[in-house]
């Protein structure tokens, strides 16, 4: 069977002995193309019919259809589903929860894709209030952030891990005696049963949020000890302490693995079940932090966070809320 479609019509024919398709069809189609009406077309037909006729072959039209009035074939467009960009920034500790939480998001709504970014907490506020990004996930939030204009909203519940090198012996620390270090009061593994090696400690950056919740926890108005070093990120502090036998540092709970080990802290384990039960000293509590409270896709982003779906994902690193 051949099917042509030219103008306005469309036209099958069934070859009812062997035919030279090649021969009638471009003959056919030259014939029709141009014919404004049926009455027309009717006449066109006939006499192409005779000229078939003519060449000894027969041919038998056994359909004609009204087509649509374009003059030329128009594929179908694809529908296209429109996107929606939401700009989700973190501090470093909440990186994790960040990838986490907007590729789960994107994977049950397609229509929303995510840009991404993160920094120290200073950065991320900077960032907010010059309107580069709306929102930001961090674990810590200042006591003046009320007075200075910021929404947040808790998502979850971390815990700040102290960490050493897997080989150090030492398992357990009181607060005092980690106040007492971070402060460089003690200053040797040996005053706490552990070798006879200087303690090298690592600290974040100002301006971190881990550092402020962790002095805010544990140092209260005592400075770190000066002859620390900086680590400007989870994932450096975590490597330093990795590669340094004698080292100490902090790292959010999320960051633990086998480089390097924590530290119980009062006979207290961090782990998420004694995070969850507010067993662990060592607590801060996941916000979302902006300028002002969410609306339209923002909104509901966060909505599906706090929900139990998102506090599934929370928990794979993290404490959900209670």
């Amino acid at each position: 069977m051949l099917g042509t479609l030219t103008g306005r019509f469309a036209v099958k024919m069934i070859a009812l002995k062997s035919i030279d398709l090649s021969v009638i069809a471009p003959r056919l189609v030259s014939s029709v193309r141009g014919v404004a009406s049926w009455q027309s077309f009717a006449r066109v037909m006939t006499r192409t019919t005779r000229t078939i006729r003519h060449s000894g072959r027969s041919l038998i039209v056994v359909a004609f259809t009204l087509v649509g009035c374009s003059n030329q074939l128009v594929p179908a467009a694809t529908p296209t589903t429109p996107t929606t960009t939401l700009r989700i920034y973190a501090t470093t500790p909440a990186i994790p929860l960040m990838d986490d939480l907007t590729t789960a998001y994107a994977a049950v709504n397609p229509a929303v894709r995510f840009e991404v970014a993160s920094g120290s907490y200073d950065a991320m506020i900077e960032r907010v209030e010059r309107g580069d990004a709306p929102y930001f996930f961090s674990n810590h939030l200042p006591v003046d952030a009320e007075s200075r204009g910021l929404w947040a909203a808790p998502v979850g519940q971390d815990g700040i891990a102290v960490i050493v090198h897997p080989d150090n012996p030492i398992h357990e620390l009181t607060s005092e005696q980690l106040r007492d270090v971070f402060q460089g009061r003690i200053a040797n593994w040996n005053a706490l049963g552990g070798a006879d090696a200087e303690i090298t400690v690592f600290s974040r950056e100002d301006g971190a949020g881990t550092r402020a919740e962790f002095e805010s926890l544990i140092m209260g108005e005592r400075r770190t000890t000066r002859s620390a070093q900086i680590a400007p990120s989870s994932a450096a502090m975590r490597l330093s302490v990795a590669r340094t036998v004698n080292g100490i540092g902090y790292v959010s709970m999320s960051y633990l693995d086998e480089t390097v080990r924590a530290l119980s802290i009062d006979g207290i384990d961090p782990t998420l079940a004694n995070v969850t039960e507010n067993a662990y000293p060592l607590r801060s509590t996941l916000f979302i932090v902006g300028r002002r409270e969410p609306e339209t896709n923002y909104r509901a982003f966060i909505a599906w966070v706090q929900s139990p779906a998102g506090q599934a994902v929370v928990a794979r690193h993290y404490a959900p809320l209670n």
